[in-house]
């Protein structure tokens, strides 16, 4: 991971509006799937974010990096939501707090109850990526998005486990 680039500068020419040209039954499911994605990983993020502690110490170096993983996820479907011609949810405030809720309590039981709430919300998003990946037809650039950050679930999954079986 020593060269492992988050996410490069974002030019104007990069930003595509997608609406045209796709079934509206189908644009329905979109907007939902990605509604459901971005408003979830504001969740995710609130947890890491309320899990960090202010020790300089691997624990904490680890959430760090989860909570900016997932803060990229929250930017790639706030821009597809844009690019669609669509807002985010306006009930995203309440996965906020549930995040903020999950995030405080885990780290008030200790490390092995802040692992286990990381590997629980990215098993969640797994299940809920694949649910979300084969409930609509994607155009090819947002499904390669939504694909990409299922693959950093699955790696955020392998390292949680691994530290916590360590």
């Amino acid at each position: 991971m020593a060269n492992y680039m988050i996410r490069g500068a974002i030019e104007p020419q990069e930003i595509f509006f997608r609406a045209d040209n796709i079934d509206p039954a189908q644009l329905t499911m979109i907007r939902k799937g990605l509604r459901k994605l971005h408003t979830f990983e504001i969740m995710a993020v609130n947890i890491y974010k309320f899990q960090i502690a202010g020790a300089p110490n691997d624990l904490n170096r680890l959430i760090i990096q989860a909570m900016a993983n997932e803060m990229t996820h929250v930017q790639d479907y706030q821009i597809k939501l844009y690019e669609y011609g669509w807002s985010p949810s306006p009930l995203r405030w309440l996965f906020w707090l549930v995040g903020m809720f999950i995030g405080l309590f885990s780290r008030l039981r200790g490390e092995k109850s802040m692992l286990n709430a990381g590997i629980w919300t990215e098993q969640k998003a797994v299940t809920d990526y694949q649910k979300i990946i084969n409930s609509a037809k994607w155009e090819p650039e947002t499904l390669d998005v939504i694909q990409k950050n299922l693959n950093d679930e699955y790696h955020h999954i392998e390292t949680l486990q691994k530290h916590l079986n360590a």
